[in-house]
């Protein structure tokens, strides 16, 4: 397989990063509760540790917390998704939108997550697979290593402390449980909130009605073609959507002018 990318001519590099930290739904609610936009990360780490908001976390935890999850994550190459995940706590709303929204991020975040989730995860629920363990994200970073993905050859203690991760983060979402000591797949539906959200995330990004239903991040939450239409379809009186194709054409009525506004009517 050749390396695989969700942007045209972009080839796909895979880091530890998730060594760092899975998803830290509670440490980064935590975090964003802290954190002033236009904050310098060395002011945010320097706060976060003199008032020990990440109780019983070490200084050099909290340091890789903040830098290399938080700021990675949320603050680059702009603090926009900081910003609304700050909203949706501050607006109270539900864990399961700040939990879906989180993971979109995260994985723009990291390829290794991204892909895993898209090239393996979803298409294990496909096929009926009930569960999902550390052996196929081990088969997953080997095809990595071979084409490219993994520039520089992990070892195996790396690996499988990135396939824990990337588990756990599927996990903390809401993909898998854990029972008798196995991760099961869980019967996963996202959120009307989740899904509203994305899509006004992805339409002020500049892209066409036809282009927001397309994008690779709806695969995230294996979601695309007329299963994703139907589902945008149905939010008209929730979340101000209304979403019809004829042929190749798709249009969105679109109720709200941001992602704030979908936010403040949301809550």
């Amino acid at each position: 397989m050749q390396p695989v990318s969700t942007e045209k001519g972009k080839e796909r590099r895979y880091t530890i990063a998730l060594c760092k930290g899975a998803a830290l739904l509670d440490e980064t609610r935590t975090l964003l509760q802290y954190w002033v936009p236009g904050q310098k990360v060395d002011e945010l780490v320097e706060r976060v540790q003199r008032e020990n908001a990440l109780a019983k976390t070490t200084a050099y935890r909290t340091n890789d917390i903040v830098r290399r999850v938080f700021a990675r994550r949320f603050l680059v190459p702009s603090d926009a998704p900081a910003r609304r995940l700050k909203k949706i706590v501050d607006q109270r709303l539900s864990r399961k939108l700040f939990a879906e929204a989180l993971f979109v991020y995260a994985a723009r975040a990291d390829a290794l997550l991204y892909d895993f989730a898209t090239e393996v995860f979803w298409p294990a629920c496909w096929r009926g697979r009930s569960t999902l363990s550390t052996a196929e994200v081990l088969d997953f970073l080997a095809e990595a290593s071979g084409d490219g993905r993994i520039p520089q050859a992990w070892s195996s203690g790396v690996q499988r402390k990135i396939a824990r991760g990337v588990l756990s983060t599927l996990s903390d979402v809401g993909f898998l449980r854990e029972q008798g000591g196995r991760r099961e797949i869980a019967s996963y539906y996202a959120s009307d909130e989740g899904i509203a959200y994305l899509a006004y995330e992805l339409r002020e990004k500049g892209l066409s009605d036809l282009a927001v239903s397309e994008h690779p991040d709806w695969q995230l939450f294996g979601l695309a073609g007329s299963r994703l239409l139907a589902r945008l379809d149905s939010l008209s009186d929730v979340c101000g959507l209304l979403a019809q194709r004829a042929g190749s054409v798709v249009r969105i009525t679109w109720r709200y002018q941001s992602v704030e506004e979908l936010i403040d009517a949301l809550a």
